[in-house]
């Protein structure tokens, strides 16, 4: 075909008529009557859907939708109103200006694969994965204005359960889309009410022109006004042409199906707040689009539903913003400690309350502590006041600053720190206007050398320098409760506030803490989303990436450190079975499993099986070890020992590590004896017989016959290691593991030795090749090599910490993390694994649905403070105030 001049003339035609609100093929159709032949439109058409595959082309990899999706929207066209506007104001203020050109990217990838608002009918389902506190709203504030802009016309936000997150997202999209372009926009709610009962339904929905927006909260009587006043502008017949965007913010928390529909003759049961949204997914034009950063109940929930909300259409994973402080900045990733600590441990931001210190809060139904500034609890209070003046000494203007108190769910303790906390404040100041300043400067030079502003490419401040805006700080601190028995409510103004919060549910999803730096957090949960969603200091801290600080106690930054794991499993998990081609309706998500915690409330999982099925792609290793009972550890070394031995004829040399042994073509019967000797843990991943089963499983079909096993050691010898022998003539060098463990020595010296990895990111490719270094270009090379990598490593008995990094805390080894010395009885075999895709038709086929362990419906009930129906959750209605911070 050649390209012609009256070809790109007819495609320009072809895109202007598909951008005012038509199909493809009634763009052919008008351009037919003009004369143009069909050969001609054939062949433009061809060229247009190319072009919007390319569109989304780079974003393409890990999104997880149907091979066939018809693209339909190019990007912003010149004809645009919203997005301009939006786009021009972003560019105008300097916290939004960098990432303006990654949210237009991301917005346009979302808007493609909404429904074409110029079909005649379409129901969409999608979900948006986002991280905690990165900027969703700004993602979904953008999809509203292209939408707009596209064709679509009724714009429902569901912000949450509290009135807070309702009020905030309001007054944003007001500012952001409405206040902009006023005679476009009409608001069906405002600032303070939410959707009542509204002028008449029909008149607006029927005129062309006019966008209207509505901000729901997740409210039974909310949801039930709006889905009656649609449905009386559909007895006319006005929805048919009035294309429906539905914004699910928080879309994991109400919005999933908590019925038991697992009983016999249930199965068509609802919970309150999903009905009525299965209500509102009924009319003729409406995509439902979903957004989380917890998406554990959503990937758990019926695939099956043709009704519900499950994303059977896509899943969108954002990309991690640059300079964004999530769970792996904060509290760091499993590395080794061969591996750099600096770069992959986590920033040295987090300060233990002592376990003895943090029980003195904790609050039951039948105790409740006086409220009181503990000793930990009076450092953060005092940072809070020092990072806030070294932040403003630094920018030179005021800005907003916050401090967060979170150590129970229960209203009226929270109440009761307000005074305790004033007093406090009170007591500091008169300690600083009395020059009294000991205490304050070794706070600030401990922590300015932990966490030196130099390693965030900012300016260092000195005390002196801090000091000057101290007294300021000072005299403007606000502290209040916001809760739903306070008549305050945190409301932030374009005047710079400076607030201490103390609250529980209602700051512990969605709602923004603005400048938040200070955080003191005591509150346990049993589940993965409800631990993550509370992490409130996750976001940007631009211009003082060194300040902000978390109090809390150990064990609940190990399970932070374990949830940031959880993240990134379930998005490496999305891409490869984006990668596979599979669909929504095939992803298995497997979602490691907490000894404490549970993933998400029960109700949540009717549908889910145990993950335990697919070691696809996956790379498993040991990190808990029986390293005081001498049968396992040497029954394991004798093991390994004599794998090595029977294979000692295939062994290659490894010239990139001298002191590796690479093992090649080992039978799969060996690796499955060796494996049927190996004695793991009993919290393994690789324990039991679920990985021999997988293994013999894959040889059925041909895959994992033959393996490479390699023996990673030192390439030098360790002063304080012995060598050790392992079936052959050549000695190996061991590797150091020491230690992590948790509260005081009683609490861990006679528990299993936790190790938190045994893997270095090089040792996945020993055999390969070419060395990538990103988990996605590892996954992808083993992918290609097709044979899978055992790792043995040779741990020494006597491993050590590695030694504090240049300026870390010692007391945590710069890792905020506490290691001590192994001492085993004996040296420890370690094991990991580095597998490719199963075989195709090797998965089992009910890996997306739910079983909880064969639970007898009866059993599914609400088990903890936080299982509970979604009603517990909401404020009363109409009944708080507002204060607005104005410094």
């Amino acid at each position: 075909m050649e390209w012609t001049d009256k070809h790109e003339a007819c495609l320009k035609q072809l895109t202007v008529i598909v951008a005012t609100g038509n199909t493809v093929q009634d763009a052919k159709n008008s351009l037919a009557v003009m004369g143009v032949d069909a050969l001609v439109l054939d062949e433009v058409e061809g060229r247009y859907f190319e072009i919007l595959k390319e569109v989304l082309k780079k974003d393409e990899e890990g999104v997880l939708e149907p091979a066939n999706m018809a693209p339909w929207y190019f990007g912003p066209q010149a004809r645009d109103k919203f997005w301009p506007k939006l786009r021009d104001d972003l560019l105008s203020q300097p916290k939004w200006k960098d990432a303006v050109p990654s949210l237009d990217d991301t917005s346009t990838a979302v808007v493609a694969r909404l429904g074409n608002p110029a079909d005649h009918r379409f129901a969409k389902r999608g979900l948006v994965l986002g991280y905690v506190q990165s900027g969703k709203t700004a993602n979904f504030t953008a999809t509203i204005a292209k939408a707009a802009d596209a064709g679509y016309r009724l714009f429902i936000v569901l912000s949450g359960v509290h009135n807070s997150l309702r009020r905030q997202t309001q007054l944003r999209l007001e500012q952001q889309i409405v206040d902009i372009n006023p005679i476009n926009w009409v608001g069906l709610t405002t600032e303070e009410a939410d959707f009542g009962n509204p002028v008449m339904a029909l008149p607006l929905v029927a005129g062309s022109e006019l966008k209207l927006l509505a901000v729901v909260k997740k409210n039974v009587s909310r949801l039930t006004n709006l889905v009656n006043w649609l449905e009386t502008a559909q007895e006319h017949g006005a929805l048919n042409n009035c294309p429906i965007l539905i914004i699910d913010d928080e879309a994991d928390q109400a919005s999933i199906n908590t019925a038991n529909t697992m009983a016999p003759g249930s199965e068509l049961n609802s919970s309150a707040i999903h009905a009525k949204l299965k209500s509102l997914l009924n009319f003729p034009k409406v995509t439902y689009l979903g957004y989380t950063a917890t998406p554990f109940a959503n990937v758990l929930a019926n695939p099956k539903d043709s009704e519900g909300i499950y994303p059977r259409d896509f899943i969108y994973p954002l990309p991690k913003p640059k300079d964004y402080f999530g769970a792996e900045e904060l509290f760091g990733t499993p590395i080794s400690e061969d591996e750099d600590l600096t770069a992959a441990a986590g920033h040295d931001m987090i300060r233990f309350v002592p376990e003895a210190e943090a029980k003195g809060y904790v609050v039951t139904a039948k105790k409740s502590p006086p409220a009181k500034v503990s000793p930990a609890l009076g450092d953060a209070i005092r940072w809070f006041i020092m990072a806030t003046a070294a932040r403003r000494a630094r920018a030179g203007v005021d800005e907003h600053s916050s401090m967060l108190v979170h150590t129970t769910m229960r209203v009226q303790p929270q109440l009761d720190f307000v005074p305790v906390i004033r007093k406090h404040l009170k007591v500091l100041s008169q300690e600083w206007l009395a020059g009294d300043m000991d205490g304050w400067r070794q706070q600030w030079e401990f922590e300015t050398l932990a966490e030196p502003a130099e390693r965030h490419e900012l300016s260092p401040i000195s005390f002196q320098e801090m000091s000057e805006a101290v007294p300021s700080v000072l005299a403007k601190i606000q502290v209040l409760a916001d809760n739903s028995f306070s008549d305050d409510r945190l409301i932030y103004t374009d005047e710079p506030a400076t607030v201490i919060a103390v609250g529980g549910n209602t700051l512990s999803r969605g709602l923004t803490l603005e400048g938040l730096i200070s955080s003191f957090f005591l509150r346990s949960s049993s589940m993965y989303d409800s631990a993550l969603q509370m992490g409130r200091w996750f976001g940007y801290r631009t211009g003082y990436a060194d300040l902000p600080r978390v109090w809390t106690t150990a064990s609940l930054a190990n399970d932070f450190r374990f949830l940031s794991e959880i993240e990134s499993s379930i998005r490496e998990d999305i891409a490869r079975y984006a990668q596979d081609g599979l669909t929504p309706g095939e992803l298995a998500v497997r979602l490691l499993l907490h000894p404490k915690m549970q993933i998400t409330s029960k109700l949540k999982m009717q549908y889910a099986v145990p993950v335990t099925a697919s070691f696809s792609s996956a790379r498993p290793q040991t990190i808990m070890f029986d390293h005081k009972v001498s049968k396992v550890v040497d029954a394991n070394w004798a093991a390994a020992t004599r794998l090595i031995s029977d294979n000692a004829g295939k062994a290659t040399a490894d010239t990139m590590h001298p002191g590796s042994l690479l093992l090649k073509d080992v039978s799969a019967e060996g690796v499955l004896s060796f494996l049927s000797q190996y004695s793991f843990h009993s919290s393994s991943e690789m324990g039991g017989n679920l990985l021999t089963e997988y293994v013999r499983r894959q040889v059925e079909f041909g895959r994992l016959v033959s393996w490479n096993v390699a023996v990673v050691s030192r390439d030098t010898p360790h002063p304080d290691y012995d060598d050790v022998s392992m079936g052959l003539v050549r000695p190996f060098h061991p590797i150091g593991r020491s230690r992590v463990v948790v509260g005081a020595r009683e609490d861990w010296e006679d528990s299993p030795a936790y190790l938190k990895a045994i893997t270095s990111t090089s040792d996945f490719t020993l055999d390969l090749d070419r060395h990538p270094s990103s988990t996605s270009a590892i996954v992808k090379a083993r992918n290609e090599c097709g044979t899978p990598l055992l790792l043995i490593y040779p741990i020494a008995p006597n491993s050590k910490p590695a030694s504090t990094s240049e300026g870390a805390n010692p007391e945590t080894n710069g890792k905020g993390e506490k290691r001590v010395q192994l001492d085993a009885v004996g040296p420890l075999v370690g094991l990991a694994m580095c597998l490719p895709a199963a075989a195709p038709g090797s998965e089992p086929k009910d890996m997306m649905h739910v079983d909880l362990g064969k639970l007898d419906s009866s059993t599914i009930t609400a088990t903890s403070d936080e299982d509970v129906d979604e009603d517990v959750y909401v404020d009363t209605e109409n009944t708080l105030n507002q204060v607005s911070l104005d410094g």
